[in-house]
Parts: C-alpha cells; sequence; structure tokens
C-alpha cells in the first residue's frame, strides 16, 4: 500500500466508524437505552478484575465525533505530509492515539481506563517529537512529564478505589476515602486539560505536525481532562467546595489564555491559547453544576477547532513553514478558500449567533449570568468572552486582512481536493453542528429565566468587542510595545519557565538528597553493606574467641598430662 493509498484507507475507516457510532448514538438516546459489556478476567477473594466496555450516547456520539474529526485529518494529511519520507509511521502512531481516545471514552472501568489515559499521554509524546530536533524533545519532555502527574495521582485513585472491591465508576457507593479518590481525579482531569497551574505544556505541544494538533486540541488529549471530570460529575458535585474551586480555576485559566494570546506572535499558539480558553469555559461550565453543558460545548469546540488548525495548517504550509503572523500577509489574495473558512471557524468560537459555538457558548454564559457567584468571578468570565474576539480578530487583521508580502511563495495550494474536502466537512459542523445537536440532545436545552438586557448581553458584548478590536488593531495600536507586561504575558506568567527548570532542578536536588541519605545512606547500613560489616565483625569476634579458646584448651591439656 502506496504513501497515497495509507492516509485515504484510514480516512475511509475512520468515516465507516463514525457512521456506525452515529447510528448507534440516534438509536440509543431515542430509546434511553444502555449497554454493558463486562468480561470478567480474575477474582481474588473480595476483588474483581474486569474489563467492561460502556456503550451509552455519551460514549457513542463522543466517539463518533472523534472518528469523523481523524478522517477529515486523515485527508488534510495527504496534502501536508506529502513531502514526508516517514508519513507510513506518522500515520501508524495516529492510528494509535485515535485507539488510545477510544479506549478512555467507551471503559467504564477505572483501572482499565488507564490504558487509553496513559497511552494519550505516551502517544503524544511520540507525536510532540516526530520533527527530531532538540525543540521537539523538550516540548515533549514537558508534555509527557506533567501528564504524568495526573497518571500518578489516577493510579493513586485506583490503589484506593480497591477498598471497594470492583473499579467501575458507574456504581461507586460511599466509603470513607472517596473524597480523597475524587480530588485525585480532579487533579487528573486538570493535568489532562492544562488548567493553571498545568497549563504550560498545551502551547509546547504545538512542536508536533500541525494536523497532531488539530485531533489533540479538539477532541482527543486536551478534552480527556473534561470528558473524566463529566463522567465522574456526580460524585464529584458531593464533594466540599468542588464546585467553587472549579469555577475559580477555570476563569483565571479562560482570562490567563485570552492575556496571553493578545501578546502572542505564532500563530499556532494563538490558536492552542483560544483552545486553552475555551477548556476554561467547559470547567467553568461543571462548576456551575452543568455538565451536559460542558459536554455540549465539548462537541461544538471539537468541529470549529479543528477547522481552525486545519486552516492555519494550509497557511504555515503554503507560506514555507512561517507560522509568526508578522511574516504571513495577504492570505484572502493567495488563499481565497481558506481566508473563508479560517474567519467561519474564528466566528464560531466568538460565539457568532447561529454557528456551531454561539448555542453553547450562550447557554453557559447566561448560566454564570444567572448564578450565585461572586460579582469579581462573572466580570473575569465575561471579560474572558471579550477577549477571545479581540486575539481572533488580531490574527485575522495581520494573516487575512494585513498587506500582501513581497515574498514569492511557489506551493499555493487553495485548490488541493484533500484540503477542499477536509475542510468543508468541518465547515459544515461548524455551521450547523451546535443547531443539530441541540435539536436533537434533550440535554443540551437549558430554559434560563433573564431579563431581556441579560439576554441580550451575550450579543451586546460580541459587538462592543469588535468595536474595541477594529479600534485597538485597526490603528496605531496594531503593534504590542516591547515593555513588562509584554514579557511577562509572552511568557505565559512564567508557567512554562516555572514548570521547567525549577522543577527539574528541585526534583532533582530531591533525588539526590534521596540518593545520599536512603539509598547510599540507610538502607546501606541496613542492607547489603551494614549485613557485611556486622558479618566480619562477628567474623572477627569469633576468630579471636577461637584462638583464645585454642590457647585455654591447650593449656588444660598440658596441665593435664603433666600432672599424670
Amino acid at each position: 500500500m502506496n504513501k497515497l493509498k495509507l492516509e485515504i484507507f484510514f480516512s475511509v475507516v475512520l468515516m465507516s466508524v463514525s457512521f456506525m457510532f452515529m447510528i448507534m448514538f440516534m438509536y440509543l438516546i431515542l430509546n434511553n437505552y444502555c449497554y454493558i459489556i463486562s468480561w470478567e478476567i480474575f477474582n481474588v477473594m473480595s476483588l474483581f478484575v474486569e474489563l467492561d466496555v460502556l456503550f451509552d450516547w455519551v460514549s457513542c456520539s463522543f466517539s463518533s465525533l472523534v472518528c469523523l474529526i481523524s478522517s477529515s485529518v486523515c485527508i488534510f494529511s495527504v496534502s501536508y505530509m506529502s513531502g514526508d519520507v516517514n508519513v507510513k509511521r506518522f500515520m501508524m502512531v495516529l492510528m494509535l492515539f485515535v485507539l488510545s481516545m477510544n479506549f478512555l471514552i467507551f471503559i467504564p472501568s477505572f483501572v482499565s481506563l488507564i490504558l487509553g489515559w496513559d497511552g494519550l499521554g505516551l502517544v503524544s509524546f511520540c507525536l510532540v517529537i516526530y520533527y527530531q530536533n532538540n525543540k521537539s524533545l523538550s516540548a515533549g519532555m514537558l508534555t509527557v512529564l506533567m501528564n504524568r502527574i495526573g497518571d500518578c495521582f489516577i493510579l493513586a485513585g485506583i490503589s484506593i478505589m480497591s477498598l471497594l472491591g470492583h473499579w467501575n465508576y458507574l456504581c461507586i457507593w460511599y466509603f470513607w476515602f472517596i473524597d480523597i479518590c475524587m480530588i485525585f481525579v480532579v487533579i487528573a482531569g486538570m493535568t489532562k486539560s492544562a488548567q493553571i497551574p498545568f497549563s504550560s505544556w498545551l502551547p509546547a505541544a504545538m512542536a508536533a505536525p500541525t494536523p497532531v494538533s488539530a485531533l489533540v486540541h479538539s477532541s482527543t488529549l486536551v478534552t480527556a481532562g473534561v470528558y473524566l471530570l463529566i463522567r465522574f460529575y456526580n460524585y464529584l458535585v458531593e464533594v466540599n467546595y468542588f464546585c467553587n474551586f472549579m469555577v475559580f480555576i477555570s476563569i483565571m485559566t479562560t482570562f490567563m489564555s485570552g492575556v496571553c494570546a493578545i501578546y502572542e506572535y505564532d500563530m499556532k499558539k494563538i490558536i492552542a491559547l483560544s483552545t486553552l480558553s475555551q477548556l476554561g469555559v467547559m470547567m467553568m461550565s461543571l462548576g456551575m453544576k452543568m455538565p451536559m453543558l460542558a459536554l455540549f460545548h465539548l462537541y461544538t469546540h471539537a468541529m470549529f477547532k479543528a477547522l481552525l488548525f486545519l486552516c492555519g495548517g494550509n497557511i504555515i504550509h503554503c507560506y514555507c513553514g512561517a507560522q509568526d503572523i508578522r511574516d504571513i500577509k495577504g492570505v484572502s489574495y493567495n488563499l481565497p478558500f481558506t481566508s473563508i473558512i479560517l474567519n467561519i471557524s474564528n466566528m464560531a468560537l466568538c460565539g457568532f449567533p447561529f454557528l456551531a459555538g454561539f448555542y453553547s457558548k450562550d447557554l453557559i454564559i447566561e448560566i454564570l449570568l444567572s448564578s450565585d457567584i461572586n460579582m469579581l468571578i462573572s466580570l473575569f468570565g465575561l471579560f474572558g468572552v471579550c477577549l477571545t474576539m479581540l486575539y481572533s480578530l488580531r490574527m485575522s487583521m495581520y494573516v487575512v486582512w494585513g498587506d500582501v508580502k513581497s515574498g514569492v511563495y511557489e506551493n499555493m495550494e487553495d485548490d488541493n481536493l484533500y484540503i477542499i474536502v477536509s475542510m468543508v466537512v468541518l465547515c459544515m459542523g461548524a455551521l450547523f453542528g451546535g443547531f443539530m445537536l441541540q435539536n436533537i440532545v434533550i440535554h443540551f436545552n437549558e430554559v434560563i429565566v433573564l431579563p431581556l438586557l441579560y439576554k441580550m448581553l451575550v450579543v451586546m458584548l460580541l459587538l462592543f468587542s469588535l468595536m474595541l478590536s477594529f479600534s485597538l488593531w485597526g490603528g496605531k495600536l496594531l503593534k504590542i510595545n516591547y515593555s513588562l507586561m509584554y514579557w511577562c504575558n509572552s511568557k505565559m506568567w512564567f508557567m512554562s519557565s516555572l514548570s521547567g527548570y525549577p522543577f527539574m532542578l528541585m526534583m532533582k536536588n530531591i533525588t539526590n538528597m534521596n540518593l545520599k541519605l536512603v539509598d547510599m545512606g540507610w538502607l546501606e547500613m541496613l542492607g547489603g553493606q551494614g549485613m557485611l560489616m556486622i558479618i566480619k565483625k562477628v567474623m572477627y569476634m569469633m576468630e579471636w574467641w577461637m584462638i583464645v579458646l585454642f590457647n585455654i584448651n591447650m593449656i588444660i591439656i598440658i596441665y593435664i598430662i603433666f600432672m599424670i
């Protein structure tokens, strides 16, 4: 099977699987059915180790969406990875990534879930270091080590849940340590979804090829944490201060990512920070006791964010690998189709009325307005919505509507069939996905009673942000002045530095101290070296006692002989 047929083959397989799970999703949600296939591997006394597979409308719909986006990414990879000699290896690792995500989606057993959870972390490391250089290696190490924190907490939660005698999270009953187990689940979900203070790995993962970024940042790796918290939500909501904590962390993440995106010039990192902002919106919905709205926003966000990455990847590919938005100009003239799709995905991201992002984002903002949380926190949440328009329009001002660069680019491909098909499939989701999901799934509808002014507040904020963006980026403030504020925000509030060298230095000092005190200290004294020293001293004492006893015996024998 040659290189061209490999991507098409995987794309057809994934599209077929997506269609099959879509039919299953429609059947399950219309009949309100749920199926669990359980295989008991072994049992020890009262502990049952089982491999369960859960088929309900959430898992089937999510898997269908993942396979649909993966299929579009495979079609896009035909053009984007055409000059790569290792494209076969790339596609195999990409399919392992999709398989790991499906393990995570369909397995309700906590101990078997680690297959998909840890598989995502391992395969994402292989994809981030795909371009083998020092930058990719450092980004991959940061990604995998940050995700290993969540893996350790998942393993700790598995250890605690062994007290129940099973690991099926659909039927957890109350026991003494359930709060500690749920705290571990929250921390694991925060690391996977890159919430503060674990946010630094997500922009660093942009070292991977753009098709990988489109898959990772839309529906797989970063959404795994949100999906885990949605599955455990019935138990998490019983933990004290969970909702308040999630609202605070999520709004801080949304605010931080929005501000940092305004000071960023790397196009892929701007899109990555917009993903971080929307993950904060999903977590905010969880904190406000609306898990189904978080799932709804996860679905709509997956469609337009994958589309946004594909547009960005095509621009980078056509402009010979340039990612700095100051070096990319005149995309509307050189790539008219890509620029149209890019603007549609940007409008869906901003919550433009009647696009996919509007249906879920509008409901979450209305829940925020009607909730009884702190007024300052609500203002930060609304400000995060405004920031989405600011950095999205700033990127469009630079890339799409900027002056045409004088450079000559030979590979401007805006009429490539593979690119057009992959973008059109996702564009349909960005245009009509929110409307269709809200009409099909009754759980994605919430009746929120608010005054007319509050109901129109989201649209008013959108218009206000639009006018503010044109006033800021259309005039002299298009170029941000280099200052302390720029230095702080361009470094993501120094989170990448704090989670990099200082963390490694601290762990190095701890391990060195552990090596000297424990491994080369107490373990040696209480282990092999200590036993050797004790045996030597005992043998030395026995040797002297043997000499003394021998001399005494000889004296006694001589005395007896002479006396006789």
